[in-house]
């Protein structure tokens, strides 16, 4: 039943006791139900990526809730060919992220693998249920064809059904493509919301970005990125635009103190309580603040809700210990 309140800066545990283990993901819901998808860290306690940690890859985990408080363990919805002639085996994945398409009934994850760095290719896979098994289709190429790939992502779908994706697109720019009717390609319809301002690698936020999310909110497209800072935190910079596909206003940051020692990854949207929220990882934040000695599956979750302006387009994370999402 809603009326729980999100309790930031606490170790969080689902409904068996244990640590819920779902990092870098974002949240779907179907009907009442909320479901989170995320990346497992366990036995890769130092958040390596790519192919010196291969052998560390652990399967996509998909949690639910009805209240965005309790969460039950649902189990493994990606699991990774570990052999035969396929790139998982020598890579790692990351940021699974769950659209629902009405039209085909089918849920479709879009997540990125990261071959050889910069070789980082985003992939599709689907399933017919939200708990999966997922099935991967294989890689998709981002709205800029030129390269063909791009890391953090997110999802987002509109109110007319149409779905988009989010993403770093290699460039450290976030851009915008509108997805085909199915969800599983690029329609390589895309626009720039946050326009890298260096080149990479530079780590400061409003000069370069990853950590894509997108949602719709009274009546406009907020785009929000971190800055290019792997697993240490960052402020979160944002761009708002009247349609989708732009055109998108900088905004600058909607955080401070490093979006308090987090990182976002994700929007969600609450209607009964007509709410925004941030998903933000704490990266190896544990009890006693930023702790390097402590595994990465052990890392909080900051949930922080966004208040927003629509006449000048000002939004702000709200940096609260405990609040109700459907209040």
């Amino acid at each position: 039943s809603a009326g729980k309140p999100i309790c930031n800066h606490t170790d969080w545990v689902d409904t068996r006791g244990r640590p819920i283990s779902c990092h870098e993901g974002g949240i779907t819901r179907v009907g009442d139900t909320f479901y989170w998808y995320g990346t497992c860290y366990e036995g890769n306690p130092r958040f390596l990526f790519g192919p010196p940690a291969a052998g560390l890859q652990r399967d996509f985990n998909v949690y639910s809730s009805k209240n965005l408080v309790d969460w039950k363990y649902e189990g493994v919805c990606l699991e990774f060919p570990k052999k035969g002639p396929n790139p998982f085996g020598r890579t790692t994945s990351h940021r699974p992220n769950v659209l629902y398409n009405a039209k085909t009934k089918k849920y479709v994850m879009w997540f990125f693998i990261c071959l050889d760095y910069p070789g980082v290719l985003l992939h599709v896979a689907v399933a017919d249920n939200p708990m999966g098994p997922f099935k991967i289709l294989g890689p998709r190429y981002s709205g800029e064809k030129s390269h063909g790939w791009a890391q953090d992502l997110g999802l987002f779908k509109d109110d007319d059904g149409r779905g988009y994706l989010v993403y770093d697109d290699g460039h450290r720019n976030i851009r915008v493509d509108l997805l085909s009717d199915d969800y599983t390609e690029s329609s390589y319809n895309t626009v720039i919301a946050l326009k890298s301002h260096g080149k990479p690698p530079v780590h400061e936020t409003g000069i370069a970005y990853e950590g894509a999310a997108m949602i719709k909110y009274k009546g406009k497209y907020i785009v929000a990125g971190s800055g290019v800072v792997g697993a240490n935190n960052s402020e979160t910079c944002y761009a708002v635009a009247d349609s989708p596909l732009g055109s998108y206003k900088e905004m600058g940051r909607m955080s401070e103190q490093k979006t308090w020692n987090s990182q976002i990854s994700n929007f969600v949207y609450i209607k009964e309580s007509d709410k925004v929220f941030a998903i933000c990882d704490q990266w190896f934040v544990g009890p006693h603040g930023v702790d390097r000695n402590m595994p990465a599956d052990r890392s909080r979750q900051l949930w922080l809700p966004i208040d927003f302006n629509p006449e000048t387009g000002v939004a702000k994370m709200l940096h609260v210990e405990k609040w109700d999402p459907f209040n």
